[in-house]
């Protein structure tokens, strides 16, 4: 009789713990969450050259290998940037879009030049993940 009472409270606690570990809690401020994400990328990617970090942050689909990412980026970050402001956050569902506005250091001018940036991040996996642009996907 313990041992049917003993089943009877722990297995369908055992359950619900194990459930409880496999879900995944839902972000509560996502478009938040986004503009945070969103800012630490640009950053990570223009000001602290960190490409290592920003390769994760992307989306997986027709992600290269690491070397060409790093190279592509190396391309098209010549500049020096001194800041990175997000300036507006939209959602659609699980799509995000992302206002920002970088200051690049352009030689030859005396004081950093603003320049808008827009960019597409995908809900998935309760994360959001950096959409890459065609144009930084390497030509075939």
């Amino acid at each position: 009789m313990k041992h049917r009472r003993f089943f009877l409270i722990f297995l369908p606690a055992v359950f619900i713990f194990l459930l409880g570990i496999g879900c995944e809690s839902e972000i509560k401020d996502p478009k938040g969450t986004l503009e945070k994400q969103a800012k630490r990328y640009w950053t990570e990617r223009l000001i602290n050259k960190n490409f290592e970090y920003t390769y994760e942050e992307e989306t997986k689909d027709n992600l290269p290998p690491f070397s060409t990412y790093r190279e592509e980026l190396r391309i098209v970050t010549r500049f020096p940037t001194s800041s990175v402001e997000v300036k507006e956050v939209q959602m659609e569902g699980d799509v995000g879009r992302v206002k920002l506005e970088v200051k690049c250091l352009v030689p030859g001018f005396p004081k950093s030049l603003p320049l808008p940036l827009g960019d597409e991040w995908i809900l998935k996996g309760n994360k959001w993940r950096h959409k890459r642009k065609l144009e930084t996907q390497g030509k075939k």
